[in-house]
């Protein structure tokens, strides 16, 4: 059964009170197999930033300035994606999806966000559900929140849990040792993420990362308010981004 959380807060029929310290929170950037932070602006290619060399194939995507750090990608629900032509979570114990979204056009079921059919899947389940799906193991969070706002998603899986997040929101179920294969690639935001093909997502995409390890509560905090670019030294840190409210928010329901 899963067992819902607020981290630093309450929430649910089981409560946790988890206190974070962003400061304390190592994040090793040689365990990210994919980050694309969406500033490239321009092209039809958005670049890995992890160091392999997984760059991104836009399929009708288009580039916007209205990102939750620096710029995004729009995608129109209807034939646009992010293709990374790579299986980069085959087999895996433990893995970490996370990204920024910001529905605008939300309708329907199995919206993808970031995923391999089949194993993992990773989006909303249904308009207002997100949910990871793996052979072994699924969990999922309500989204809660209205459509055109910038939140942040994660999903997590180890032997010991299978987690979702929206911002500091988290459910948590039981963990497997393995969570399959897929004869599928990485695709964002379609093209196939719950089925070989579909699944359209409406609205923009932001930092989005793939990593081959577990992360921490206190490490999605990092990423969350920092972004991948500040969090990875990428970028410098702008604490004057587009999320700055959304970050003082969830601090002050602490």
């Amino acid at each position: 059964m899963a067992t819902r959380y607020r981290l630093g807060g309450a929430l649910g029929v089981a409560v946790s009170v988890l206190f974070l310290h962003a400061a304390d929170a190592a994040i090793d950037g040689a365990d990210a197999v994919g980050v694309w932070l969406f500033d490239d602006g321009a092209g039809d290619t958005t670049v890995d930033l992890s160091g392999l060399g997984n760059d991104g194939t836009l399929v009708n995507a288009t580039w916007t300035d209205d990102g939750a750090f620096g710029k995004a990608l729009a995608f129109n629900g209807t034939d646009a994606c992010v293709e990374t032509g790579q299986k980069l979570l085959d087999n895996l114990s433990d893995f970490t999806i996370t990204a920024w979204v910001k529905p605008i056009d939300m309708a329907g079921s199995r919206i993808g966000l970031v995923g391999q059919n089949d194993s993992p899947e990773f989006g909303f389940i249904d308009a207002g559900t997100i949910n990871l799906w793996t052979p072994n193991g699924a969990a999922s969070i309500p989204y809660g929140h209205d459509q055109d706002q910038w939140h942040f998603v994660a999903a997590v899986a180890s032997p010991d849990k299978t987690a979702v997040y929206v911002d500091t929101d988290e459910v948590v179920a039981g963990g497997a040792a393995n969570r399959g294969a897929s004869n599928f690639t990485v695709n964002i935001g379609g093209c196939g993420v719950w089925d070989a093909t579909g699944n359209w997502f409406a609205g923009l995409i932001d930092d989005v990362s793939i990593w081959h390890v577990a992360l921490e509560p206190e490490d999605l905090e990092v990423l969350m308010s920092q972004g991948l670019g500040g969090a990875l030294g990428l970028l410098p840190v702008d604490a004057k981004g587009k999320v700055a409210t959304t970050w003082a928010g969830i601090k002050d329901r602490r």
